[in-house]
């Protein structure tokens, strides 16, 4: 991983075009990378408002609005969910990841089982993220977040402390999906990463 935001963007839109590049070269490739990504993140956000918010409803339905994929997304989601086959919203977002490439004949490049490890990595992200918008410093935002995320295999220090310098180096707020997409991306392009138990729901 890198160690900063610019770094870690980077290393993100480097590695966007090669994984759908394999089956399509040139713009139809981006095309199908950018429709893939937005498919699969659509399902990591949906899925994790669904389950922080004690699967309410009324708090994911006006970011769908009515948008017909993120509606048949949202309906997938709910229903996967409601039924316990989920552990966490990076599952979900493979699943979303791999029937798109399927559907644009895109090659992922990554097994399943590491992609829905790298997606439940973004939550490295989006705790960091949350901390620095209430203000908290680095200082004592990483062991908040370390205490939150338990476990190591999932979510290791190191990690932890370089997607912190990529949250609070910048002098403003970083935009959060640009981070999250970093962290995703820059992780389903590694060599799989060595765990022991499927991803678990966050603490």
């Amino acid at each position: 991983m890198l160690l900063t935001l610019g770094a870690l963007a980077a290393a993100a839109a480097s590695a966007q075009p090669a994984a759908a590049a394999r089956a399509q070269p040139g713009v139809a490739a981006r095309a199908a990378f950018q429709a893939c990504d937005a498919q699969a993140f659509l399902a990591l956000n949906t899925a994790r408002n669904y389950m922080m918010a004690g699967r309410n409803k009324e708090l994911v339905e006006p970011y769908i609005k009515d948008d017909p994929q993120g509606r048949a997304i949202a309906d997938e989601v709910y229903r996967q969910v409601d039924a316990g086959q989920v552990h966490h919203p990076g599952e979900l977002a493979a699943d979303a990841l791999f029937k798109c490439a399927a559907e644009q004949t895109m090659t992922v490049g990554a097994p399943r089982q590491q992609v829905a490890l790298c997606f439940t990595r973004t939550d490295i992200a989006f705790f960091l993220h949350l901390e620095r918008s209430k203000h908290v410093v680095r200082q004592s935002a990483v062991p908040n977040v370390l205490g939150r995320l338990t476990s190591r295999e999932l979510y290791p220090v190191a990690l932890v402390n370089q997607v912190a310098e990529a949250v609070y180096a910048p002098p403003e707020l970083p935009d959060l999906q640009q981070v999250m997409r970093a962290v995703a991306w820059t992780c389903i392009n590694q060599r799989p990463p060595t765990v022991k138990a499927a991803p678990a729901a966050s603490r």
